[in-house]
């Protein structure tokens, strides 16, 4: 049964490898994905990076974002968490000023200086009702709308415990498969 649940998992992995290559803005969920179950995360997470050495991963954890009570503290607290991570990469310090996540992530994509794909990882989104998740998810949502503009060495995996498109984000439209390519895990 173990082997069986180690082999989907790679499988999975590869799968998702391949979308990630195609894809800016990918969705992967699985209801194994909670703050309960933390090291199912986090075991994911080390699978992924293991087995795409090209990308550079940086990853956010959404529950972080609970304690903002703004967009522009939403956005600094993304830029403080990429910086931190983008310097003990030794790839440089980030000095941008901003308002949103979708203004940071616009202008930091433009001033990536890298060969390699960059990956921002969202995880641990689990409420659908939560109007800070709601909030982030929104920002995320801007983000792709203005994704022609953006570097194409940016992409996004959310990961989150059911599909994104279930979280109502009036007035933006839905994060569905018209915007993120979604994968079950």
């Amino acid at each position: 049964m173990a082997r069986e649940a180690v082999i989907k998992m790679e499988e999975t992995i590869k799968n998702l490898k391949k979308l990630i290559l195609r894809e800016q803005f990918v969705n992967c969920y699985s209801q194994k994905f909670s703050p309960e179950n933390r090291s199912t995360v986090e075991q994911f997470l080390s699978s992924l990076k293991a087995i795409h050495k090209n990308v550079i991963y940086i990853d956010i954890n959404g529950l972080l974002f609970e304690q903002c009570e703004d967009e522009e503290q939403e956005a600094n607290l993304l830029l403080k968490l990429i910086g931190k991570e983008w310097d003990a990469k030794g790839l440089g310090e980030m000095n941008l000023k901003t308002i949103s996540i979708a203004d940071a992530l616009y202008k930091w994509s433009n001033i990536l200086d890298t060969d390699k794909k960059v990956l921002l990882v969202f995880h641990l989104l689990r409420y659908p009702y939560s109007e800070k998740e709601k909030n982030l998810l929104r920002s995320l949502r801007k983000t792709i709308r203005n994704a022609d503009k953006m570097s194409r060495y940016l992409g996004i995996l959310i990961i989150s415990n059911r599909a994104v498109s279930h979280w109502e984000l009036f007035p933006e439209s839905n994060l569905d498969d018209r915007h993120v390519a979604i994968l079950e895990c």
